[in-house]
């Protein structure tokens, strides 16, 4: 009796092992041709990873932030315009706001995040207060 159920286990565990082997090599002949289908990968935006106290906001959008001491920048100077968003604790607010937020409260990080194509800000964001 106990040589039947032997078997009959060795059995089950072959039977599931070759129906997962069965089961990845159809899922990597789906997967492989896809994937060599798509383009390879560009990178559109660059960010600045910074803290409130070294950046200079303009009093429009229209202007440019600068980021001080930014030693390693590619660019510490980046153009603003009508859709850059600033976002500060995940609510959007104005220009004004973050400048006077970032004025009033040193060493809270800030990132800005601009188009690398013409160094446009899109989005200008704290985390938290």
């Amino acid at each position: 009796m106990k040589r039947d159920s032997m078997s009959v286990e060795s059995f089950m565990n072959r039977t599931l092992k070759t129906g997962l082997a069965a089961s990845l090599l159809v899922v990597a002949a789906l997967v492989g041709p896809a994937n060599a289908q798509m383009p390879p990968n560009t990178v559109v935006e660059g960010s600045v990873e910074t803290q409130t106290d070294a950046v200079i906001f303009p009093s429009s959008l229209d202007g440019r932030v600068s980021v001080r001491n930014c030693v390693g920048c590619l660019h510490s100077t980046l153009q603003l315009d009508a859709n850059t968003v600033c976002i500060l604790a995940g609510q959007r607010v104005t220009l004004r706001d973050m400048a006077v937020f970032a004025s009033g409260n040193s060493g809270k990080s800030l990132t800005i995040t601009y188009r690398l194509r013409d160094l446009v800000v899109s989005r200008i964001s704290v985390l938290g207060k």
